[in-house]
């Protein structure tokens, strides 16, 4: 094809509008366009136009409810892909449930994920997706531990649905070790106030490496999951982490003891001078999700679905 490739990017739109960049820079032969279909009326109104002159729709959020930029794509028979990320599946079989689903999503569409855990739930319901990853990384990090000597963990909690995303196993592991001070980003958890006094909780952070140079591990511990960028940004940045879910190079713990066991025995290190640097993770993010081999095997799966 002689002419460059449209694809237009859209769901969540943080992900979204930093996919489009990246593909922008890498490809600039092509062209990537994201619109925020979520939250502008603007973008809505460009999607109309836009999305039948594409070609390709790349959506980061799965759906299988009526959607109108879907059901555009659709009826003028451009590709689209849905990349799966986490909530989404669970929304997705509360769908099948009520009846509420679109069977033709379910077939028209090709299917993404980022972890095997994903890809199994979404079998289970019926979805047969590709493991495929967008979330890269160019910068190599000066992996230095922090100075003190004593263990600092840090949670990246969202405002919205914080119980959702483990505040209470986080909250509830700080009281019972007073001995290590735990940081929170993401919210000032006013609804959980007082916090313990080892506990501060920072808000939205506009520098999170101040706060990452500051931290010994790195917690994530929600409901459910997806593969979380806060997982891959600890790991390149050297931070032993502590995940609900079998990850490369984290530990996993998927209860409030599993997590203080692991905390206390993480502290013993640091106080007996054992503590170590994770250079393994950092290598493996290095390794596997470098801009380069991220976005070209990703350019080469979503090529090929273009006639």
């Amino acid at each position: 094809m002689g002419r460059p490739l449209k694809t237009i990017i859209v769901g969540l739109p943080l992900f979204a509008e930093r996919l489009a960049n990246s593909l922008s820079e890498f490809d600039p032969a092509n062209r990537y366009t994201f619109l925020n279909t979520y939250y502008s009326k603007k973008d809505k109104l460009k999607a109309r136009f836009m999305i039948p002159r594409a070609d390709l729709l790349f959506s980061i959020n799965g759906s299988i409810v009526s959607s109108g930029v879907f059901d555009l794509a659709i009826k003028k028979k451009i590709p689209i892909v849905m990349n799966w990320v986490g909530t989404d599946v669970l929304l997705a079989s509360e769908a099948l449930k009520s009846g509420t689903f679109r069977k033709d999503y379910m077939d028209y569409a090709t299917h993404f994920c980022e972890v095997s855990w994903i890809q199994d739930e979404l079998k289970a319901i019926g979805i047969e997706a590709e493991i495929v990853n967008f979330a890269s990384f160019d910068r190599v990090f000066d992996l230095q531990m922090p100075q003190s000597n004593r263990l600092s963990v840090l949670s990246y909690i969202a405002k919205i649905r914080s119980d959702f995303y483990g505040i209470d196993n986080f909250l509830k592991a700080a009281e019972r070790l007073p001995e290590i001070d735990f940081l929170i980003a993401g919210t000032e958890a006013e609804e959980y106030t007082p916090l313990p006094s080892n506990v501060r909780a920072l808000g939205w952070v506009q520098d999170m490496q101040k706060v990452y140079d500051q931290t010994h591990v790195c917690v994530r511990m929600p409901e459910h999951d997806g593969l979380s960028t806060f997982i891959l940004e600890s790991l390149a940045r050297g931070k032993q982490v502590i995940y609900k879910y079998p990850f490369n190079h984290c530990y996993v713990c998927e209860t409030e003891d599993e997590l203080v066991k692991r905390l206390q025995e993480l502290d013993l290190d640091l106080k007996s001078g054992n503590w170590k640097v994770n250079t393994e993770g950092a290598s493996f993010i290095r390794e596997h999700f470098n801009k380069e081999r991220i976005l070209a095997d990703l350019l080469q799966r979503i090529t090929r679905l273009v006639k």
